[in-house]
């Protein structure tokens, strides 16, 4: 009988004890475990157990003991004592392009992008992906298949049999064909499933017809980036040397951070004052939640590059700025979040910075740098280490506002 309330990483304790998993990782190399086996233990779907796109989505007894999980096959998983994950550089250090938006696209908002498709159609569209690539290509490969490959990764072998396989758009041209793994905001690593599997895959398939290259791609805030996956017979790496960013210029802005007034009521007082730092994910979640239908709050926490217990200070900011809320134990806009997410991104984070700079220690903290012990304790504030955390976070969307409105 399953326990509703038992948490994902309680869960993976209790398998890790019932199939002695350790014990399998220390005598063969691996553990292989199956959806039933998983299931069987407290009833949760291995669908979701197992979605583990980035590395802090690993459960606490694998992160504790530097193990892995991919799938091999169907309904079958490979525990092993290995990092399947490339690591990429959130700042970019090539020069941005700038390029002028198309005046006779209509059927998408080249100013607010929300899913990874349309991303992909408008670099495609404005000749980004062919800039990139360095020749003409056209758009053959898109969406999931099953497929076999080989591989290790140190002395692991994964036999790649039916598992699924997804590119989120492959381009043909002369010399290569070119797969893109896009996401809509900025993830610091990625699984290697989503690049080595599609990689490995086409050059299987097409042998030595043409080369196979992929690319991390991410639509961060305004930026679209492309980083060269580089396979190196290992797990391969980000090649941030030669990223490429493009950005499309924008109408002037007389908007200014510093115009904003007090007016508590924009805020939720009842919601712990914000400590969560990036304040880029806001956004990228309220993408996320409009999106999805019947999203819960621990399937939003697999969609991101955070901890478990880091989604509780993401889903409070969501709340504290009147933006999101739950219904029926699922995530939904508010009025005001579905106001804010229709708008272009710098009109978005306009009016999420009206929210914020209307709070009375933002607006002294930009303004004075000086807060009054009141101001604390009306969120009883009182510990100075709690304090500390809580200022580092309005110091970090300080930065993140003047980096997006002045550069």
């Amino acid at each position: 009988m399953a326990t509703p309330k038992i948490s994902n990483n309680q869960s993976w304790e209790n398998i890790f004890n019932r199939y002695k998993i350790l014990n399998q990782v220390k005598s063969n190399g691996y553990a292989d475990i199956t959806a039933n086996e998983i299931k069987d233990v407290d009833g949760k779907e291995a669908r979701l157990m197992t979605k583990v796109d980035f590395r802090q989505n690993l459960p606490t007894i694998m992160s504790n003991e530097n193990l892995s999980i991919l799938a091999i096959k169907n309904g079958l998983y490979r525990i092993a004592k290995n990092d399947p994950f490339i690591n990429i550089q959130k700042k970019i250090h090539t020069k941005i392009i700038d390029i002028t938006a198309p005046k006779d696209i209509v059927s998408i908002d080249l100013f607010n992008i929300k899913s990874e498709g349309s991303a992909l159609d408008i670099a495609y569209i404005t000749m980004m992906c062919d800039r990139v690539f360095k020749e003409e290509s056209n758009l053959t490969i898109r969406g999931r298949l099953r497929g076999d490959l080989s591989f290790k990764i140190g002395t692991t072998p994964y036999d790649i049999n039916g598992v699924q396989i997804e590119v989120d758009g492959g381009y043909e041209a002369k010399k290569a064909i070119h797969l893109i793994e896009a996401k809509i905001g900025f993830r610091d690593n990625i699984n290697i499933r989503q690049l080595l599997y599609p990689q490995l895959y086409w050059e299987k398939k097409v042998k030595k017809a043409k080369d196979i290259k992929s690319y991390i791609f991410y639509l961060q805030d305004d930026v679209f980036r492309f980083i060269p996956y580089i396979y190196d017979g290992v797990k391969g790496y980000a090649d941030h040397t030669q990223e490429t960013a493009f950005r499309f210029i924008e109408p002037t802005s007389t908007f200014s951070i510093y115009d904003i007034s007090i007016d508590e009521k924009k805020i939720d007082r009842s919601v712990p004052f914000p400590q969560a730092d990036k304040l880029d994910k806001i956004n990228d979640m309220m993408i996320v939640i409009f999106n999805n239908e019947s999203l819960v709050k621990y399937e939003l926490e697999l969609e991101f590059d955070i901890v478990p217990r880091q989604i509780d200070y993401y889903f409070n900011v969501l709340k504290w700025l009147k933006v999101c809320t739950e219904k029926d134990g699922c995530l939904i806009l508010t009025k005001i979040g579905e106001k804010i997410i229709a708008l272009p991104f710098k009109r978005r984070i306009e009016e999420l910075a009206k929210i914020v700079f209307a709070e009375p220690i933002f607006h002294k903290s930009l303004h004075d740098q000086f807060i009054n012990e009141e101001l604390y304790l009306k969120y009883k504030m009182q510990s100075p280490s709690t304090r500390k955390r809580r200022l580092q976070t309005v110091i970090a969307w300080i930065k993140y506002f003047k980096t997006v409105f002045e550069g």
